[in-house]
């Protein structure tokens, strides 16, 4: 998840979500979501788009609306800015009124919810256009999935997680170098520590940041198989290779995280880190702005600041641990014609391309050049998006459930990194997540 899109939603209940669309799902008639909602026509007229990006990347999002402009003329877009914590209760509850925004940004929970009540524009055709092209894989296709066997949202904004960010110069200082297996990142850990240097920076008051570990965690020691299939509820928390990632968990606040872990905000533990009182923090590729717009220094990324993939935790590569922003367009639009066309440029390269240029982004369709991105960290982390079919990936795991249950495993987090209680962890885990039926 990303600084801006990781802040956490007071999430309305699955039932209570249910409760209120039950009508408009009533209103669609038999035909489900069959239909695109797009038809043919002039793509002109008005648009109503809301989105949760404000500062700098408010500003991205509307020079990428003023490219859909440019190439349609006679379409004026106006977006809606909602903040992240209130958008999924606003969304519900337009849905639900039956005035939804023809496009909105989402995260996989919702648009799944809003899927099964037929709510939302097909866009089969368009993603097997793009598969067919080679701009996504099918592993992205599967996050866009809505819950009624269609595609029903487009990926816009991608993030690489499970990096580890630090600056060059802090490392060297300190003679270590960058690790390429467990036992030389634990080395290195342990070597930091000796030297008096703390060596993770953890914003956990915020409880997202624990989600960072927890994910990466699962994706290097219980593998990716295991990780998607606890994201889609097939297996329970129980499961041997689940235990087992939360024992290493248990291990690495033990030995690396800071006392202060519960008690300090993302942005303070992260402009911490910038000043030199930790070495490391597990972050996505978004921190390359962030350090530079938020701490308050002048940093040249790959000298000042620079990052490497969390080594994987046995001898096999890890898979890569994504998440980012989708959008989603309402089937009853009053401008289908425009909606569908929007949405199709959202998830175009040339699209995403004037958001690469400006930096702090990482482009999901795999046409977007190396050369769009204005910085070598930009570049560097871009290249890590799965773009083939034999790259394993997870998408960041509390945003693909949603609901009660992302609200709750925070929850649950916070606890455990305050007693490192694995067997109680996960019996509390059964509890929330009863999914699997385990």
């Amino acid at each position: 998840m990303s600084f801006m899109t990781g802040r956490r939603v007071r999430v309305v209940s699955g039932a209570a979500i249910a409760l209120l669309l039950s009508g408009v799902a009533a209103c669609a008639g038999s035909s489900g979501n069959a239909s695109s909602g797009g038809g043919s026509g002039r793509v002109e007229g008005k648009l109503r788009v809301v989105s949760n990006w404000t500062g700098s990347e408010g500003d991205a999002f509307a020079k990428v609306v003023k490219g859909f402009e440019a190439k349609y003329p006679s379409v004026k877009v106006q977006i809606e800015t909602v903040p992240f914590e209130q958008g999924q209760a606003l969304l519900t509850q337009q849905y639900a009124q039956g005035s939804p925004p023809d496009v909105a940004v989402a995260l996989p929970g919702l648009i799944r919810t809003f899927s099964e009540q037929g709510l939302l524009v097909n866009l089969d055709s368009t993603w097997d256009k793009w598969i067919a092209d080679g701009e996504y894989t099918p592993a992205v296709r599967e996050i866009a999935d809505g819950a009624d066997g269609h595609t029903d949202s487009v990926m816009f904004k991608g993030n690489v997680n499970a990096l580890i960010w630090y600056d060059p110069k802090q490392l060297a200082k300190l003679g270590l170098s960058v690790p390429k297996t467990w036992t030389q990142f634990t080395s290195v850990l342990k070597k930091s520590k000796a030297e008096g240097v703390a060596p993770f920076a953890v914003g956990g008051k915020d409880q997202w940041p624990l989600t960072q570990w927890s994910d990466s965690l699962l994706l290097r020691v219980a593998g990716a198989s295991a990780f998607n299939d606890l994201a889609r509820g097939k297996i329970g928390w129980d499961d041997p290779r689940i235990v087992k990632s939360f024992q290493t968990y248990a291990d690495m606040i033990h030995a690396y995280f800071p006392s202060t872990t519960l008690s300090s905000a993302f942005a303070d533990a992260t402009c911490a880190r910038v000043a030199g009182k930790y070495l490391f923090e597990n972050q996505g590729a978004f921190i390359n702005l962030v350090d530079r717009k938020e701490c308050g220094k002048d940093l040249v990324p790959g000298k000042d600041l620079s990052f490497f993939e969390m080594p994987p935790f046995g001898n096999t590569p890890a898979p890569k641990f994504v998440s980012g922003d989708l959008f989603m367009g309402a089937k009853d639009s009053k401008n289908p014609v425009a909606t569908k066309a929007l949405l199709e440029y959202l998830g175009s390269a040339q699209a995403q391309q004037i958001w690469a240029k400006i930096g702090g982004y990482v482009a999901p369709n795999a046409k977007v050049p190396a050369s769009a991105y204005p910085n070598v960290n930009d570049r560097n982390a871009a290249a890590l998006w799965p773009k083939n079919t034999s790259q394993e990936a997870g998408y960041d795991l509390d945003d693909w459930i949603g609901g009660e249950i992302q609200v709750k495993y925070e929850q649950a987090l916070a606890q455990f990194v305050r007693d490192t209680d694995v067997s109680a962890f996960i019996s509390k885990m059964k509890q929330i997540d009863t999914r699997s039926g385990h």
